[in-house]
């Protein structure tokens, strides 16, 4: 087929329309946070979020180093901390981890768990554990929670 002019046009204007599009969404859709910019994300921040059973869950990462903790089976408190490329949570009675954190989107971190590798090395877990955005502003996480706490 010979190409027209007005079909260049078109085919440039959609071209355009794509890389607009590409450029318009977030870089760090999915990337994971490097340990130098892990306390600078969470530091001051209090994230609702849901874990991968769908069940609920509010934390707050105060600046210095401690944490409060609250789910529909009540509260807790403790300490964060960077270890490595992992940022950790530690709690006074509940269990706690270290999970390597994922950006998605301008309001969303996905935690996956730390686990050891075959090869001793430390390693995210496949799957998600729990997924967290900051209170008070809309959830750019990939799949909306229906439900608030």
């Amino acid at each position: 087929m010979k190409s027209t002019t007005k079909q260049t046009r078109r085919g440039w204007c959609a071209a355009l329309a794509l890389v607009g599009a590409a450029l318009a969404s977030p870089a760090w859709a999915g990337e994971r946070i490097a340990a130098g910019d892990l306390r600078g994300a969470l530091s001051g921040v209090t994230l609702d979020g849901i874990y991968r059973d769908g069940s609920f869950f509010s934390e707050t990462y105060s600046e210095d180093g401690s944490i409060r903790y609250h789910d529909s089976e009540g509260a807790d408190s403790g300490e964060w901390s960077i270890k490595g490329d992992t940022f950790c949570t530690f709690y006074q009675s509940l269990e706690g981890a270290c999970f390597f954190v994922e950006r998605d989107g301008t309001n969303c971190f996905t935690f996956f768990a730390a686990a050891e590798g075959s090869d001793g090395s430390v390693k995210p877990e496949a799957d998600w554990t729990s997924r967290g955005w900051g209170r008070g502003k809309p959830s750019t996480c990939p799949t909306q929670p229906e439900v608030s706490i």
